[in-house]
């Protein structure tokens, strides 16, 4: 049986500072820019004392794993009210580390879950109570160089780093976003339609989707990197009777695992204080790398631990970390357990039947699995929960990063027979459809969203294009892109918008279909959101980005279809969310990494002005754009087709 243990090992080849990644370092790289960079530990400017490694270590797998409370509406017949409260409060994230001054809903991190019923409507009171200033140290570092192998964000503290201008003065303003309620633009949380403290927002949610797990969290323009960050993030379920009829496990058995990750300051000793940092490096002064803190979070707790019957167990999993890509694998002796995690449900609701994980199950930030796991066969035992980087085997260094499987948590199995049998399910959801390339009707020809990075300002871009004819075109050309698909077909496209504030927006028909098309030639996986509208993903392709000419930001060449990539098992259901790149890609190479193309059928069931963007929050800002869906009729009267 796995102890829990006061001291990190060291692995070969890194410096003794290794012992503060702790143990959520792995895929650092996978989130970065291609960019070089930076300040090796100890390199820049002088940012407090060195840290010792005694006052850095916390012991894993100490604390049990806690649950968030759960809010219930309450109300009459087919609709129900609540009021949530956005409050400051001191949260203990780990029994070795001083409360954590934190932004939360109820006064807990992260917030209540909200349980409802399909079918009831529910109007939602976001009260602000928020107080003080972001209680967040933001930093970055970065300096002309090659890439460091032993970044500054895998400690604590803030030295050989710079205090980011404006965050410690920032007041408490909100607006919160349900993710994933298919709910009108009025009532989503629009991210400039902020609530000051002792203001409320009132949104009404039709609460009329499939069962499933969603979550709710800040979307305040600009700065939601930091708010969410501050500790503005919590689970919403909702049931149904389809899923109540599977008698899947449930009470105690049925377990949010809620993933973040967060870094620390330090005292004059060296020691952590119960400050939050958040650090990124930075490229030409401008290019924010996407965040990655050494400390994993479950429910609020660094490196929890649970205990658990020899049994079936039901886990919903929400990644809301800032931009983390989390490879999950179970392990026992150090070993990954084949198809231990039963997948049966995704970003939106029930598949049609359980699909085991084969690897690691990736989720990147705001994606959710429902998931389903056997302890039978470890009566006594204790396993743990991993986040590995691809082509890792566990327990080994990465031959490219040097880094080490980081732990998520510890399960600690009783060693009695099962009080109650269960039988994993054939069928999970029979109301569910399965879309292809063949059977998806749509309104239009396919949107185009092309995401480059870093771009001509040196920070990430979203393309939105459209298709033109390339006669007259001389080629590489600014904001042309050309592709070459798996039948030889060559398609031209224009940008018509890059920036927030560019015109031409995407204009979607109420209750309409339509094919939207991700190209990604930028250097790390985004994992891309789109409001008001879920969609199912119809396939995944690797692609030859070569011929993409970084200085003049167009293709001397077409980009061209490489192979056909298959589709993990939580990506075959209903999404909000999807990954666009390969969870270990790090960055396109001489040789013609590939890059990916992933198409998906978007259906929008609600009205108004919404955004899609990536989800990785440090890009957010730059990753975005607005869209509006209206009625059919409406889009005729305005010249619209």
């Amino acid at each position: 049986m796995d102890t829990a243990s006061a001291e990190i090992p060291e692995p070969s080849g890194l410096n003794r500072r290794t012992l503060l990644r702790g143990g959520a370092v792995a895929g650092l790289g996978v989130l970065m820019s291609s960019a070089p960079a930076f300040a090796a530990p100890g390199q820049g400017a002088p940012g407090g004392p060195e840290p010792s490694a005694d006052g850095l270590k916390l012991t894993k797998f100490k604390d049990p794993l806690r649950e968030p409370p759960v809010l219930r509406p309450r109300g009459h017949g087919r609709h129900e009210e609540l009021t949530v409260r956005m409050r400051t409060a001191d949260v203990t994230l780990h029994s070795e580390l001083p409360p954590v001054p934190m932004w939360t809903y109820e006064g807990v991190y992260p917030g209540p879950t909200i349980e409802t019923v399909r079918g009831r409507r529910l109007r939602v009171a976001w009260e602000n109570h928020l107080t003080g200033n972001i209680p967040v140290t933001a930093v970055d570092f970065g300096m002309p160089g090659g890439p460091s192998r032993d970044p500054l964000t895998n400690y604590p503290g803030t030295e050989g780093c710079q205090e980011v201008p404006g965050v410690a003065g920032l007041e408490p303003w909100a607006a919160v976003h349900l993710h994933g309620m298919l709910t009108g633009g009025g009532n989503d949380g629009w991210m400039e339609n902020l609530v000051a403290p002792g203001d409320v927002q009132l949104s009404a949610y039709p609460n009329d989707q499939a069962a499933t797990t969603l979550w709710y969290h800040d979307h305040t323009h600009h700065v939601s990197r930091f708010s969410v960050y501050a500790g503005l993030a919590g689970m919403f379920v909702s049931r149904n009777a389809e899923e109540r009829a599977l008698d899947l496990p449930k009470g105690r058995h049925e377990v949010p695992l809620i993933l973040s990750d967060r870094n620390f300051g330090l005292d004059a000793s060296g020691a952590l204080t119960g400050r939050l940092v958040h650090k990124v490096e930075m490229v030409g002064q401008r290019l924010m790398r996407a965040h990655a803190a050494p400390y994993t979070l479950v429910n609020g707790v660094i490196w929890p631990y649970l205990e658990v019957d020899p049994r079936w167990y039901r886990f919903r999993i929400v990644n809301t970390a800032n931009s983390r890509i989390y490879r999950l694998m179970l392990l026992a002796d150090g070993r990954p357990v084949p198809g231990a995690l039963q997948v049966i449900g995704t970003d939106q609701g029930l598949i049609g039947k359980p699909l085991p994980v084969d690897g690691a199950l990736n989720l990147s930030s705001g994606e959710r699995a429902d998931v389903l796991v056997d302890f039978s066969a470890f009566r006594g035992q204790s396993l743990k929960l991993v986040n590995t980087m691809e082509g890792v085997t566990p327990g080994e260094s990465s031959k490219r990063h040097d880094l080490l499987e980081p732990d998520v948590m510890q399960f600690r199995v009783a060693d009695r027979r099962p009080s109650t049998r269960f039988t994993l399910p054939e069928v999970v959801s029979p109301t569910f459809e399965r879309s292809t390339h063949h059977d998806v009707p749509h309104d239009r020809a396919p949107r185009w969203v092309v995401l480059v990075g870093p771009g001509s300002a040196n920070v990430p871009e979203l393309w939105e294009m459209e298709e033109t004819d390339a006669e007259g075109i001389t080629f590489p050309a600014a904001g042309i892109v050309q592709v070459q698909d798996a039948e030889g077909t060559v398609t031209t496209l224009r940008r018509t918008a890059m920036h927030y504030g560019d015109g031409n927006t995407f204009t979607a028909a109420h209750d309409g279909v339509e094919i939207w098309k991700y190209l990604n030639l930028a250097a790390a996986p985004h994992p891309m959101h789109i409001h008001l509208a879920h969609f199912q993903v119809l396939s995944r392709e690797s692609y030859d980005v070569t011929g993409f000419d970084r200085l003049v930001r167009g293709s001397a060449r077409p980009i061209a279809f490489k192979a056909t990539a298959e589709l993990e098992p939580h990506e075959l259901g209903e999404k909000d969310t999807i990954r666009v790149g390969t969870a270990g890609q790090i960055r396109p190479g001489p040789d013609g990494t590939p890059g990916e193309l992933v198409t998906v059928a978007v259906r929008f069931p609600v009205v108004g002005r919404g955004v899609h963007h990536c989800h990785m929050l440090e890009h957010e800002q730059h990753m975005v754009r607005p869209f509006v869906v209206s009625p059919a009729a409406h889009l005729h009267m305005g010249g619209h087709h």
